[in-house]
């Protein structure tokens, strides 16, 4: 199983093997250390049961897609369709907007789930089964403060 754990100080991605109970790891921006505490199931590739960054249990799933990425296809789509029905080509315009929702489509349809920890944001990528819910915002607005406080964030 693959984890990428986000670096609390400086929020760069650190991409990790669970291969070892416990494993020490330096950011490679900011030095900081992290020890991480990989469990049985996850060195096993089997499920995420716990996380090894903050001992959390709650997790959502998502697709394996850097939303940044979607948000700004969709926005340059968007002034692509503005700019031609601007210039009263309406057909065009509705046409570039439908042809990205088709070509979003597609792509989403292919790709794989990840599982997310709602404290510390650690990615999960591996053959398990993700049994985790969807994204829910209370739970994060609840669990994000705790660990941002634990680690001196806030």
């Amino acid at each position: 199983m693959e984890v990428t754990v986000e670096c609390h100080q400086c929020g760069s991605s650190l991409p990790v093997e669970a291969t070892d109970t416990s494993l020490q790891i330096n950011c490679g921006r900011c030095k900081q250390a992290f020890l991480l505490g990989f469990s049985d199931a996850l060195r096993a590739d089997e499920k995420v049961d716990q996380c090894p960054v903050c001992a959390g249990g709650d997790f959502y799933i998502r697709k394996d897609f850097d939303p940044k990425v979607g948000v700004s296809v969709i926005v340059i789509a968007a002034l692509i369709s503005a700019g031609f029905y601007y210039y009263g080509q309406d057909l065009v315009a509705y046409g570039v907007l439908g042809g990205v929702a088709l070509i979003d489509l597609a792509v989403y349809s292919r790709l794989k789930d990840l599982t997310v920890c709602y404290r510390c944001h650690a990615e999960f990528r591996g053959k398990f089964e993700h049994t985790a819910d969807p994204f829910d915002l209370h739970t994060a607005d609840e669990l994000e403060p705790e660990y941002e406080r634990q680690v001196g964030k806030r």
